[in-house]
């Protein structure tokens, strides 16, 4: 099964992919499942800085909801911060989820983990979440129909004094884009411009404010030597949404 297949919508296809790609991977002399998919601690940091929790004086920040967990690292990081009392995963693969996760960590009992694509969101509640975190994920969404029920999703669960941090990977110009790699990985790469007219139908923005902070911040990814991660990851885009 090719990389483009864990992009459809078929849970068993998913499912399907993610055994053998983690059962290859744990095959490898010295894997460590740990690193997988995530930036550990200083990730979870960067998020909380792009997020800037200060400027809402007053807020209790109760909840945080990550879309497109993968393997729940971020959260635990984000855990770590001592911030939120409520952490929630959701992933599209049920193997992640149900087989992968559980062997990480003893998880607290603030912790809570659902297997469902980006667009279906119902076991969360109107309102109930006051972070909500989504990184390298929207790119995977295999059409702008699901993309714009996944933006109907994140207004309904977002609260009214929430924010809403995206991470994403950008290209410069919508035509002649020629990277095999985003033409087979990512189904919807686009441009910062784009993204914007996308996000502006369904929330305010506060992304240039992030988008300094992502630029000013000292924050290094675990295994990138002295390169912070605006250095290291130059096609991300910061996107910082609040409720219209």
């Amino acid at each position: 099964m090719g990389k483009q297949d864990f992009l459809g919508f078929n849970a068993e296809e998913v499912n399907k992919y993610e055994k053998e790609y983690y059962d290859f991977q744990q095959s490898k002399p010295g894997f460590d499942l740990t690193f997988y998919g995530n930036w550990q601690r200083d990730f979870g940091k960067l998020i909380i800085e792009l997020a800037d929790l200060k400027s809402n004086p007053g807020k209790e920040w109760v909840s945080v909801l990550d879309v497109g967990c993968g393997t729940a690292l971020n959260l635990r990081a984000i855990n770590e911060l001592g911030i939120f009392s409520r952490l929630i995963g959701v992933d599209r693969s049920e193997y992640i989820i149900n087989k992968i996760i559980p062997t990480l960590h003893d998880w607290e009992s603030s912790f809570e983990f659902y297997a469902t694509p980006s667009h279906d969101l119902s076991m969360i509640g109107d309102n109930d979440i006051d972070l909500l975190v989504c990184t390298q994920t929207l790119e995977h969404i295999v059409s702008e129909e699901k993309l714009h029920e996944t933006l109907d999703e994140f207004d309904r669960v977002l609260h009214k004094d929430g924010k809403i941090i995206i991470i994403i990977p950008v290209i410069k110009k919508e035509e002649g884009n020629d990277d095999d790699d985003h033409n087979n990985l990512h189904k919807l790469m686009h441009t910062s411009t784009w993204w914007s007219k996308i996000f502006l139908k369904y929330f305010k923005s506060e992304s240039f404010k992030a988008r300094q902070r992502f630029k000013e911040s000292e924050l290094k990814p675990d295994r990138s030597g002295e390169k912070t991660f605006y250095e290291e990851y130059e096609t991300w885009t910061i996107f910082r949404l609040i409720k219209k």
